[in-house]
Formats: structure tokens, sequence, C-alpha cells
């Protein structure tokens, strides 16, 4: 029943367009994201980016940050720094990881988005947060209403390339989980991406050599690194591709 109910949440939200955005037919871009973020994101995924001169989206839970330095798996203010002087952009990903298919108070919701834009804040990192993705990929309308007033876009979990008439608050993505997509088969959307067009999101957690269900190795992540150089294919943020299409 509850897994019902979540899908009528879901389904309820996919409806619910505030911001429509039309994707150029000569549009062409790739973003490169990361949820939650563990440190090995940053110690080995942002690494890889700057050696071939992409940026990428780092969308962050700060309950996540490390303040002792003794934590494993958990990124500190000097990864974040690091990330920022690089240029790579950083995006909210609530502050608790928030599930709102159980509870999209809007006073709750709204809360949990302040927390994190004033921890970051309180880092001495004056940024504001732009862009979203919803944690577990879980969207209501009351969440996506909150959501869609506050940041520039919000990425989802559903599979697929943002190509015509998009909404800006469900973005579709292709996961880089390793033990799901093999390389090849990365390579495979993007030699069909090459072809049609659109804007390809790609998204992962860790990115280390004893990966998780939910992320990828650096020598996997590196790898479509070099086919998208190959391709000669653009690899903005998604705030860069956003100000392309406004």
């Amino acid at each position: 029943m509850k897994k019902y109910i979540n899908a009528v949440k879901k389904r309820l939200a996919d409806r619910y367009v505030i911001q429509k955005k039309t994707i150029p037919s000569n549009f062409k871009q790739i973003s490169f994201t990361f949820d939650d973020v563990p440190d090995s994101a940053f110690i080995n995924a942002q690494p890889i980016l700057d050696k071939y001169q992409f940026k990428g989206t780092f969308y962050l839970s700060l309950s996540f940050l490390d303040t002792d330095n003794q934590n494993e798996n958990l990124y500190n203010k000097d990864h974040i720094l690091n990330c920022l002087s690089n240029d790579h952009e950083l995006g909210c990903h609530t502050y608790n990881h928030i599930h709102f298919y159980e509870d999209s108070n809007p006073k709750f919701v709204q809360n949990n988005l302040n927390i994190n834009q004033e921890k970051l804040n309180e880092l001495g990192i004056q940024k504001t947060f732009q862009n979203f993705s919803y944690p577990y990929g879980e969207q209501t309308r009351k969440s996506k209403k909150i959501i869609s007033k506050k940041f520039n876009s919000a990425r989802s979990i559903d599979h697929g390339i943002n190509k015509g008439k998009i909404d800006l608050h469900n973005l579709k993505a292709v996961k880089l989980y390793e033990g799901l997509h093999s390389v090849d088969r990365i390579f495979s959307i993007l030699e069909d991406f090459n072809k049609t067009g659109g804007w390809l999101i790609f998204y992962t957690h860790d990115v280390q050599s004893n990966y998780s269900k939910y992320g990828c190795s650096p020598k996997y992540f590196e790898q479509i690194i070099q086919k998208c150089e190959e391709l000669n294919i653009d690899i903005k943020t998604i705030n860069d591709c956003i100000k392309t299409l406004n």
C-alpha cells in the first residue's frame, strides 16, 4: 500500500509543472552531478574533472559535513573550498537528506532547506544554492512547489535525456552506477546522444575502487569523461546549462 501511495504522489508531482523550458534542437550539453556527497567524489572524481577542465555540480546535504575530520566517507570544509576554487557548483540536497514522501509539510521542508543554506554560510562560504536534487528522487506536489520557488532547477532520478519541452524542476538523469550500467552501456548512450542532442545529466555518489551500488570506480568515471572529450561535447554545471538556455 505504501509503495502505491508513494507512486501516486510522484505521478501528481510529475503533472505539477510550474516552469517549462524548451531545449533547442541544436542544444547538446552534458552535466556531471554528485549527490550527498561522499568524500570520494571530491577526492577522486573532482581531480578527474579538473584534469580535463570540466566542471561538475555537487549537491550537498550539510548534515553529512565532517566537523572533526575523523569520520570516514564524510566530506569537510576543505573539500568544499577546493571544489569552489576550481569553479565547480554547489547544489542543495536538503540539510537532513529528508524523505519527501514521509514528510512534505511546507514549514518542515522550508526550514530544512534554510538550515542547509545557513550551514553553508556559517562555514564562511557566501554562496547561495541555485539548484537542487531530490533526495531519493522523491517528489510531492507540496515539496515541488516549495523547491520551484527557491531554486532554478531540480534534478530527479527519472532515467532519460532532457529534450524538447522539459520541466525544469523534474530534470531527467542517467545513473553512473558501475554495477548497473557498464562502460559500454554508457558509451552507447553517449554515442546516441551525440547524434540526437539535448541535455544529458549524469549522476553518481561515491567514486572509489570499492564503490557502492550507488557509485563507480575512478577508472570507470575517467573513461566516461574521456569519451565525452573524444566526442567533443560541452560539459557544464547545471547552472551554466540553465544560463545557456535563458
